[in-house]
């Protein structure tokens, strides 16, 4: 699909009691926005019936999602508590500061700010409610690059699914790829814009993902809650009914893990 960019079903990874994620239930993707015709037949066909936008109010202004006419779309601004991000709006306010040094401590940062900010964690609660009440057809959730506060939000509910951190990473470093091309447009556009090879060199890692950013998201849940399962029962407020809900909603079988633990989630 060319758009939207960075499109992707999470359906058919596996988790570790043998189960998979049901297809056209959970796709990520960046800014739904440009879409063709062709792009909706098949957004269609994946069920779609739900969209979750987790920008920024300055950002769904300047690149607002298409309308889908049989769609209902919620704007989730996860990054309300980062007021650095709001800099971004205006290029004045932060290409002075654009070298790969900050920027790569800057992305750094915001994934801590993921798993730690009060407002991330009521955004990526309100995010997993949504994901409770999709009984059936397909919820799509994206950002404006479908990478950073879309790839957390993955990682969080296929943790919770019981997907393998190694698959969760690569699921994660597939943006890498799947923006490739859209990417080089980027940084192509930011060079006849004036922009010299420093600053483009800290664009690209701002438009990429490295498996350190969301290493580094973990990182600061394990130092605030001990676990993974701490944060998910006392960042999230989900209970065991609701993880094992989860479950039941997006896995290929009935539940077959202990429903009395959040279970294989603690690292």
């Amino acid at each position: 699909m060319d758009k939207p960019v960075n499109f992707r079903d999470l359906g058919g990874l596996g988790t570790a009691c043998g189960k998979k994620l049901r297809k056209n239930r959970l796709l990520r993707c960046g800014q739904v926005s440009g879409l063709g015709a062709e792009d909706v037949i098949r957004l269609q066909k994946h069920g779609l019936h739900q969209i979750v936008d987790l920008r920024r109010p300055w950002e769904t202004e300047v690149a607002p999602n298409d309308r889908i006419e049989w769609v209902n779309c919620v704007n989730i601004d996860i990054m309300a508590g980062r007021a650095s991000m709001d800099r971004m709006a205006s290029a004045e306010g932060w290409i002075k500061d654009l070298n790969p040094t900050h920027m790569d401590g800057e992305m750094m940062e915001i994934y801590r700010y993921f798993a730690a900010s009060p407002h991330a964690k009521k955004g990526y609660a309100e995010f997993l409610r949504l994901c409770l009440e999709n009984e059936k057809g397909a919820i799509l959730f994206h950002c404006a690059h479908g990478k950073d506060r879309t790839g957390f939000a993955a990682a969080v509910i296929l943790r919770i699914l019981g997907v393998a951190d190694e698959d969760i990473y690569k699921d994660y470093m597939l943006t890498n790829k799947m923006r490739k091309a859209a990417n080089a447009e980027a940084m192509e556009r930011y060079r006849t814009q004036g922009m010299n090879e420093e600053q483009i060199a800290a664009m690209e890692i701002l438009y990429n993902v490295r498996r350190e950013y969301l290493a580094a998201a973990f990182d600061a849940v394990n130092e605030k809650y001990g676990c993974f399962e701490n944060y998910v029962e006392q960042g999230l407020g989900l209970t065991l009914n609701d993880v094992a809900r989860l479950r039941e909603l997006y896995l290929e079988w009935l539940l077959c893990c202990d429903t009395h633990k959040i279970g294989n989630l603690c690292h």
